[in-house]
Order: structure tokens, then C-alpha cells, then sequence
């Protein structure tokens, strides 16, 4: 029944694919005919009927047996007219016709009369900022003139040896004091030139806090914090996961992002979402660590230390040894501290260390090299507690929760290929093949979806934090704009505890014949973030190429996937056992 429902769920996908041979063209980019670009190098992909023949300005293209092609061109500057078509066996064709227009960015010249031609200010968005905070200006105008710019501040002329040989570029920085209290609005630029003048605002508006004592609480335990207020697609970069109700100091802001002082020497930023702020009147006491408690149940070892209010932490694992580093900031430790470590079933060591005045370190050797995940969380009022997960009394599959992901669902279809079969359609596919592997081999199988629904991605990070699986594997597709070169197989992790089962999941799809992606790590994607498991991201091939789309729109190639995913994770128990 199950085999069924996954052929029919295929089949399903490829509904209106699989078209007459009679010529035409479906084409997955470029969609429009009229293009402006700024780039040389353009990219065409689609597909059309099995066996038609397609030109591109009289250039015979390579098209696969399934009737995909792809292929690129580099433009000259100006206008260029390029024809796609399509011929069937009976001499029928279809065309289409694309215009671009290519404008290459006009080559750096020394501007030529006097002006300020643009001027860059960092921060780059609105902030409120405080004392000690670094402006930072870049401008580019007439060469030789005298710049200045915040409290009549001098901005040097950068050597033309520092700037490709264009002379005119002018870079400083400025260190915001308490005199700067004043600040409030755009920042202007000056220059100066044998008694001509220029002046030119930055972009953005700045404010100085004046409230040294602004404060915030993180609202629930699902707040992170980033190492800035900016990022890719996946958003900025995350530092960690903090509980609910830790006290932070606000220092400024940037955009929607608050930045916070963890430590005299460690800053951070929070999305204004994630925390309510508050002014307070008296400072915090000080949290002086003078016990500790270490214990162990069944499943996990704990270690807890109890402070004067919930201060934030950040932590960091290592492999070979395992071993589980969390600085504590804001906190400091009695002269002397070490109290005993107990008898326990994953922790062989405890490192008690005041790294810096406001920083207190603990750091937990582990008796296995393979950690297995660990939760830090306040309990008992401003207890910090480590709760850090045993290595599984048995590595085999029967006795192991595995949690499986299909990336994607419902309105989120992801990415598609030429042929048009959305990823969310392969994702669940692909999930429920490795599924019944797993359940073969007798390990219990948890999922995100077994139909085509829509779930949040916070609410699948929420629930397997809450589930804690024994591991962790999110199923995807990769798609890249160029469909001619980028191809193969990825796996992607966050931290350094869970490369061993990226690599091994990793190297054994690369038996498969698909090409080397590489095992990417720091990846900032939302299930590579719990710490309470080894996790794995799997981009199993490129959507975008055709070949890899061929492969995976074959079903004895999927049950190969699922198979060598079965196997990697195999492997990584068999390592770990050692």
C-alpha cells in the first residue's frame, strides 16, 4: 500500500509532462523575452518534446532523452538578439525570440570635476548607538581635496596604490564618546578644494542612547541571538539558542535588531521580536558561581550552577574528544572554586575556569568522542542547568528514534527543475523512502509531514527540540541559477559535533556517481540548529542540472538515495561506537 501511494504521488507530478511529440517550448529561465543585465554570462533551461531538435541562433543545443536542455552564452555589451527554437519529427517548430540588453558597470575612473560622486556610512541601516560605537565612512570624489565629516573630523585620501590606481577614494572612522550625546540624523560629508566645498549626507539616520540602562528578557526559548543585523536568504547569521526570561543590555540598535553586551569583550544582536525591553533604575547584582551541582538519570548528566539573575550563555562542542564548552557572561567565580564531580555517564571531566573578569567558563569532557546532544536551560528560578545527553546504550538502528524531514510542503514548494516537479513533491518522496529503510532495519521513524502540508519551519525546529530524536535528517534539493555547471550532492551542518554524520551520509551518496558538492559546515539553515542531537541537512542533487534531475525522476535511482542515506548513517553509528 505504501509503494503504491508513492508511485501514485509521482505520477501525480508528472500529470501534463508527458506531452505529444509534437515541437514546443517550456522554458524555466530566462522567463522573460526582454532583459536588461548587468552580467555577461546569461543561462537558458527547459524543455520540449522528446526527440525535437532546438536551435539556438542556428547552433544545434544538446537536448536529453526526457527533452530538457541547457546551456549559456556570454554577451557583448549592447543589444543582443538571441532565437530558441523547436523542431519536431514532422517539421513543425516553435520559436521564441529574447532581446537583451547588456550594460556593463562603466569602468572606475578618477572623477573628473569637483563633487562628492557617493558617499557609504556604516552602520548600513537606521541605529541608535552609544559610546565606544565606530561610525565608518568610504567616500569617493574629486582627488586632492580635504575631507571631513562627523565633528569636523579629517577623512584620509587612500593611496591609489590601495584602490586599483584611481585616486579620490576617502575612508576614516569615527569613535562615538559620551560628548556625542547630540547625534541625531544623517551624517554629512564634506569637501574642500581650493575654495570650492561639496557636502553629502549619508543615507541612513542615526541617534545616540542616551538610557545606559535599557535592558531586555528574551520571551520563550526559541530566541537566538546573531554575530550582525544582516544576512543571506537564511537570514543572519545565528550565534545560539538562549532560554526564556535571560537578561541582556541593550548598547544599541540597527534596523530591527537590537545589539546587546554579552561581556565587556563580547557583543551580540537580537531581533526586536524576540525580547521585551524594559528600563531598569539599579544595576543587577553580581552572580558569583560558589556551588555547583552534578548529577545523572537514565538518559542524560546535568550540571548546574546557580547565578543572581539569567545570564546569557553561548556554547561550543568538539569531536575526538568529545568534549562541551559554555561560557557563562556576566558571571564570575569565587577564588579557588572546584567543587567534585560526581559519578556520572557521559561526563568524565569538569573544567571550572574564569576566562575573563565577566566570563566563567565550564567546560565538560565527555567520555565518548561522538557527543549526542545537550539543552542548556534555566530551572529551579536562576539556576543554569547543562543537560547533556548519554551516547545510546545501543548504536544499532532498531534501537535508535530517528527523525526525518521532507523539506518543504503545501505553498512552499521549494525549487523545481526543467521538467517542472516541484521539490516539495521529491522531498516527501525521498522522506518516506528512507523512512520505510529505516523502519526495515527496526529503528523508530519520527516525520515532519507524510502528505503535501504546509508546516512552519519554527514549529518543526520547536517540536524535534522537544521530541530530541537520536538524530536528525532534513531531505532537500539544491537549485542553482547556472544549470550547465553546478551539479552534485551536498550535506550541510552547523556545528562541529555533527560533521562526522554529514561526512558519512556524504561520502556514501557519493558512490552513486553524483558529483561533489562538498560536506559544507557553519550552514545557518533553522534544523541544523538544535544542539540536542546530531543533525544532518541533505541536498541530495541539483534540481537545476539536468542530469541530476533525470536521476532523481528515476525511481530505482530514489531507492539507491535511500539506500546510501541507510548506509551513511550505518556508518557514522559503527565510528561512533568506537
Amino acid at each position: 500500500m505504501r509503494r503504491f501511494a508513492l508511485l501514485l504521488l509521482i505520477q501525480t507530478a508528472y500529470t501534463g509532462l508527458q506531452l505529444h511529440a509534437q515541437a514546443f517550448l517550456k522554458m524555466a529561465q530566462p522567463l522573460r523575452t526582454e532583459i536588461n543585465t548587468s552580467s555577461a554570462r546569461q543561462y537558458f533551461s527547459g524543455r520540449t518534446c522528446e526527440g525535437c531538435k532546438v536551435l539556438l541562433n542556428n547552433d544545434s543545443i544538446y537536448v536529453y532523452p526526457n527533452g530538457v536542455f541547457a546551456l549559456k552564452r556570454d554577451l557583448k555589451p549592447g543589444k543582443t538578439t538571441m532565437v530558441l527554437s523547436a523542431t519536431d519529427s514532422t517539421g513543425k517548430f516553435v520559436s521564441r525570440t529574447y532581446h537583451f540588453y547588456y550594460n556593463p558597470p562603466p569602468p572606475l575612473r578618477v572623477t573628473p570635476s569637483f563633487r562628492i560622486d557617493y558617499v557609504t556610512i556604516s552602520p548600513k541601516s537606521n541605529a541608535t548607538l552609544s559610546a565606544g560605537d565606530t561610525l565608518r565612512v568610504r567616500m569617493k570624489g574629486y582627488p586632492g581635496g580635504q575631507a571631513t565629516w562627523f565633528n569636523g573630523t579629517p577623512i584620509p585620501e587612500l593611496p591609489a596604490a590601495q584602490t586599483s590606481g584611481i585616486a579620490g577614494f576617502y575612508s576614516g572612522y569615527y569613535v562615538l564618546t559620551e560628548a556625542d550625546s547630540l547625534l541625531d540624523g544623517k551624517v554629512n560629508v564634506f569637501l574642500k578644494y581650493k575654495g570650492q566645498s561639496a557636502v553629502l549626507p549619508g543615507t541612513f539616520r542615526y541617534s545616540f542612547q542616551r538610557n545606559t540602562q535599557l535592558t531586555a528578557r528574551t520571551i520563550d526559548d526559541q530566541t537566538y541571538l546573531t554575530i550582525s543585523p544582516d544576512g543571506d536568504r537564511l537570514g543572519p547569521e545565528k550565534m545560539g539558542y538562549l532560554d526564556g526570561d535571560v537578561l541582556l543590555h541593550i548598547t544599541g540598535r540597527e534596523g530591527n535588531h537590537y545589539r546587546v553586551k554579552l561581556s565587556a569583550n563580547q557583543f551580540a544582536y537580537i531581533p526586536e521580536s524576540l525580547v521585551d525591553t524594559m528600563t531598569v533604575t539599579e544595576p543587577a547584582p553580581q552572580s558569583i558561581v560558589n556551588e555547583a551541582r552534578v548529577w545523572s538519570d537514565k538518559q542524560f548528566d546535568y550540571i548546574s550552577v546557580g547565578l543572581a539573575d539569567k545570564l546569557p550563555y553561548l556554547s561550543t562542542q568538539e569531536v575526538n574528544p568529545g568534549k562541551l564548552v559554555v561560557d557563562i557572561h556576566g558571571a564570575m567565580s569565587e577564588p579557588g572554586f572546584l567543587p567534585e564531580t560526581q559519578t556520572t555517564g557521559e561526563i568524565s571531566r569538569i573544567d571550572w575556569k574564569q576566562v575573563s573578569p565577566d566570563v566563567f567558563r565550564i567546560a565538560v569532557s565527555l567520555a565518548h568522542n561522538q557527543p549526542w546532544g545537550y539543552k542548556i536551560f534555566y530551572s529551579d528560578s536562576n539556576r543554569l542547568t547543562i543537560r547533556i545527553k548519554h551516547q545510546p546504550a545501543s548504536l544499532q538502528l532498531k534501537d535508535l528514534t530517528i527523525a526525518v524531514d521532507a523539506g518543504h510542503g503545501g505553498g512552499n514548494i521549494g525549487t523545481a527543475g526543467a521538467m517542472g516537479v516541484a521539490e516539495k513533491q521529491l522531498t516527501l518522496i525521498m522522506a518516506m523512502l528512507v523512512k520505510v529503510a529505516l523502519e526495515k532495519e527496526g529503528a523508530h521513524v519520527i516525520t515532519t509531514r507524510v502528505s503535501d502540508v504546509f508546516v512552519d519551519n519554527q514549529a518543526r525546529l520547536y517540536n524535534y527540540r522537544q521530541l530530541a530524536p537520536d538524530l536528525l535528517l532534513s531531505i532537500h534539493m539544491n537549485s542553482s541559477i547556472n544549470p550547465v555547471d553546478v551539479k552534485g550532492t551536498a550535506n550541510y551542518y552547523k556545528y562541529p559535533f555533527c560533521e562526522p554524520l554529514n561526512r558519512y551520509i556524504h561520502n556514501r551518496l557519493l558512490e552513486t556517481g553524483l558529483a561533489d558538492f562538498k560536506n559544507n559546515s557553519n550552514f545557518n539553515f533553522i534544523l541544523n540548529m538544535p544542539t540536542e542531537m546530531p543533525t544532518a541537512l541533505i541536498e541530495t542533487l541539483f534540481l537545476s542540472y539536468p542530469e541530476d534531475e533525470i536521476r532523481i525522476l528515476d525511481e530505482n535511482f530514489r531507492l539507491v538515495l535511500a539506500d546510501k542515506i541507510v548506509q551513511g548513517i550505518k556508518d557514522f553509528l559503527q565510528e561512533a561506537g568506537k
